[in-house]
């Protein structure tokens, strides 16, 4: 095994033994956190004034990206109204639009909003430029917290402590997200391959692709869209190509920060992939995002595709889709020559440093992620993958979600457990920039404005000159 695949296999490892020793949810009966109350003493006036400001908070302003918690959330938020009688602002933007719009509105220390999303990429930037409240104060003032409902201890441990920075929690997790594979049974038996067996190599999947594209049949969807924060569009899917085949964005995160974009491995990864959406999918597939690939999907067109665990029931839904669940295989995404390699996106609520609001969103995030309301929106609504494991386990959750007879939950669980990569990106405070350089470079690619190797060679430049302004190389 190579070095870089006992690094990935390590770091895969310690996701498995994160997730194994997550505790259940707790024992509460009731999704309402706690009564507010205080003491006379100096610490009970404290809690007090937390108190009485939660009371005197009927106002939330809420501002979530498009996606399906913010989207399941909105069917029941109004029962939150209803218990507490407070008006909920609540406001969906598409990715691309959310992600600026916060961009702006953190940047200039807006108090517009009380409760956000952040993925991954974009809570370490908002973290490390002080536009987060620590929760850590709210957790500790008890006048205001259920510690049994809010059970820390129950959520997934790996992704609560990918909501730290600098020794402080920053934001609850909603979920941790993967990508896998999907295929068109019916369409491979039409093909003449076998409707079990999916491709298991990167190199197979092209193979796959050329026999499929044919017919009104497009071979294969994987997103091609530019970054949008450092996290969505190309720079999610690309990258498990480039790891798998032995290429890597820097010499060895964090200690040695030489950006590693020109070598022939990640050349390879980036012509393979412009290969795959410029002759193997469908009109557009070098712009497209998830959602475009979810509109082919449910056109009934597509013969396979990668993306997020949680958008299936959207790829299903028999109102909208002509594709039909018993027709959809799941597995892991491909290997390549350094083994199989998924993306982790941890998804969270954060409170911004200038709510005006923060007892009244601290008290909403306790119920909007306790686990009454979790297996709630799993039901009712459509969030398929939770931050908490006693959400899975739960009989109604497990009906609703019960995909391909439980296919979709194996081959999520085995590539959170077996093949997400904790480190998927080199995440600092200058990642959503590196992002955007590389996939924009790539993205010329795609629309054969540069050939792969001067991309590559111009975007490992931009990408160290970005690292020497930031004093990780010199």
């Amino acid at each position: 095994m190579s070095t870089k695949m006992q690094r990935l296999f390590s770091l895969m490892m310690a996701v498995l033994m994160m997730l194994s020793l997550t505790a259940c949810g707790g024992n509460a009966t009731s999704s309402t956190p706690a009564s507010v109350s205080g003491s006379g003493s100096e610490s009970g006036e404290q809690v007090s004034e937390a108190a009485k400001r939660l009371e005197e908070q009927k106002e939330l302003n809420i501002m979530f990206v498009a996606g399906n918690f913010a989207e399941s959330m909105q069917k029941i938020y109004a029962d939150y109204e209803k218990e507490y009688g407070v008006k909920i602002n609540y406001t969906i933007l598409g990715v691309d639009t959310y992600f600026q719009k916060m961009l702006v509105e953190m940047s200039s220390e807006s108090d517009a909003y009380d409760l956000i999303y952040l993925m991954s990429p974009q809570f370490l930037q908002y973290a490390s430029n002080d536009w987060l409240y620590p929760l850590d104060d709210l957790i500790a003032d008890k006048s205001i917290t259920d510690d049994a409902l809010l059970d820390l201890d129950g959520l997934m441990q790996s992704s609560v402590d990918a909501q730290r920075y600098e020794d402080k929690l920053y934001g609850l997790p909603v979920c941790s997200l993967t990508t896998l594979l999907y295929w068109r049974k019916d369409l491979f038996e039409a093909a003449g391959l076998d409707p079990e067996q999916p491709p298991e190599t990167w190199e197979e999947l092209r193979e796959y692709a050329q026999l499929l594209h044919k017919d009104g049949v497009y071979g294969v969807g994987m997103r091609g869209a530019r970054s949008a924060g450092g996290s969505e569009g190309l720079i999610w899917e690309w990258p498990m190509v480039m790891y798998s085949m032995g290429g890597d964005f820097v010499a060895d995160f964090p200690n040695d920060m030489t950006p590693t974009l020109n070598t022939p491995e990640v050349v390879e990864s980036v012509e393979y992939y412009a290969d795959l959406l410029q002759n193997y999918s469908f009109p557009g597939a070098t712009t497209c995002n998830f959602e475009d690939i979810t509109v082919s999907v449910q056109q009934g067109d597509l013969a396979m595709w990668i993306d997020g665990a949680a958008i299936v029931p959207n790829y299903i839904d028999p109102e909208k889709s002509k594709t039909r669940e018993e027709d959809v295989g799941f597995a892991p995404v491909p290997a390549g020559p350094e083994g199989r390699c998924a993306p982790l996106n941890v998804h969270s609520v954060n409170i911004p440093k200038n709510a005006k609001n923060k007892e009244r969103a601290w008290h909403f995030m306790q119920w909007a992620l306790s686990e009454e309301t979790l297996v709630r929106l799993g039901t009712e609504g459509n969030l398929v993958t939770v931050s908490r494991e006693a959400v899975y386990n739960n009989a109604d959750f497990i009906e609703k979600n019960d995909v391909g007879d439980g296919a979709w939950l194996n081959a999520m669980r085995d590539s959170l457990a077996n093949y997400a990569m904790p480190q998927y990106r080199p995440l600092n405070p200058e990642w959503p920039e590196v992002a955007d350089i590389v996939s924009n470079y790539i993205s010329d690619v795609f629309a054969k404005q540069i050939s792969a190797e001067e991309a590559m060679e111009i975007a490992n430049e931009e990408v160290a000159e970005v690292y020497r302004e930031a004093g990780y190389i010199s």
